[in-house]
């Protein structure tokens, strides 16, 4: 995995520094686990948060390509009454290395890495009460890796159906292992799962599809994307210790509406360009093609949000569109000064 660009603390983050989109806004108890515990004038205690995942879900603050950004558990551990562990700018070494203690994702992580490097940890916090919800979101690098073996041609165009098909499956299988082994960790313990975004719907892969059979191959990782979102919906459905959040079918919208307006869509009293990539903040995707932006990091951050609060019974006051696109303009102007950003 690439290395991350390393911070020494600066005033900013060594003062915490918060852009607050709403001094009003509270996480009022959501699973009525504090209410015994806090006097009329005290805090609610944050709710805490694990992850695993990819370079989606790992902080973007340490990565150059992203750096100018921020991702949806940076935006929640800085707007919210969210906390995803401790943080360090310090390696606690692998795999958990910097940020946030109870991040557990990481940059080019697969479903494989997942479970192998991932999974132990958050598990070890789960199962000692210090993590409430744990979320998913992982599998993109599961095809984007199979997609540049057939680019190079590592991977033949004979041989890509079955492992595409072996991809799905194994991504498939990851995800339950992990659903399932989290739920047994703790029987207090709350799951958010995410569906996986088309990957080909990235710039990126977009600009690789140079000809007719490369477009049909990405077009049958569509296919097969679809299918994996379709069964571990059909597996988490019914749980109440479980919340879906439809990242796929809203980015499917998001590029149906582009795709009709020209690669624009208003969001928040402005517009974004959601086609094309480019290191500004109005671009939906930063400069790689592979990343969304910190207004599309921020819808991210709203859709958790919106599953806790509906699915899981929580209270968490959500990001408004204006809200969002107001962070977004403060990261980047921050980050362009030198100031690193919010944290």
């Amino acid at each position: 995995m690439p290395a991350r660009r390393r911070f020494r603390p600066n005033t900013w983050d060594a003062l915490e520094e918060r852009v607050v989109l709403n001094g009003a806004s509270r996480l009022l108890d959501p699973f009525g686990i504090f209410s015994s515990l806090l006097g009329k004038n005290s805090k609610p205690k944050p709710l805490t948060v694990g992850t695993l995942g990819d370079s989606y879900t790992d902080e973007y603050k340490f990565y150059a390509a992203q750096s100018h950004a921020r991702n949806w558990v940076e935006i929640l551990a800085n707007n919210r009454n969210i906390s995803f562990g401790s943080f360090s700018n310090a390696s606690r070494g692998e795999p958990r290395d910097q940020g946030f203690a109870y991040n557990w994702a990481r940059d080019n992580a697969t479903s494989i890495d997942m479970i192998n490097n991932q999974l132990p940890g958050l598990t070890a916090q789960v199962k000692g009460g210090v993590v409430q919800v744990a979320t998913i979101f992982i599998g993109g690098n599961d095809f984007l890796d199979l997609l540049a073996g057939l680019k190079l041609g590592q991977v033949t165009p004979q041989a890509f159906p079955a492992q595409l098909a072996q991809t799905e499956a194994t991504l498939q299988a990851n995800v339950e292992t992990a659903v399932s082994t989290l739920l047994q960790a703790n029987s207090k313990v709350k799951l958010v799962v995410s569906t996986l975004p088309d990957v080909g719907l990235l710039p990126i892969v977009k600009a690789g599809a140079t000809d007719a059979q490369l477009q049909s191959d990405v077009a049958a990782v569509g296919q097969a994307i679809q299918q994996y979102n379709t069964n571990i919906m059909q597996f988490v459905t019914g749980n109440p210790r479980i919340a879906v959040v439809n990242l796929a079918a809203q980015s499917a919208e998001l590029a149906q509406l582009g795709a009709a307006n020209g690669g624009a869509v208003p969001f928040g009293g402005t517009t974004v360009n959601v086609t094309t990539a480019g290191n500004d903040y109005h671009d939906f995707f930063v400069g790689d093609g592979i990343h969304v932006g910190t207004i599309g990091q921020g819808i991210i951050a709203d859709d958790f949000i919106s599953a806790i609060d509906t699915q899981l019974g929580g209270k968490i006051r959500q990001l408004t569109p204006e809200q969002i696109v107001r962070y977004a303009r403060t990261v980047q102007n921050q980050t362009r000064n030198g100031h690193g950003g919010p944290r």
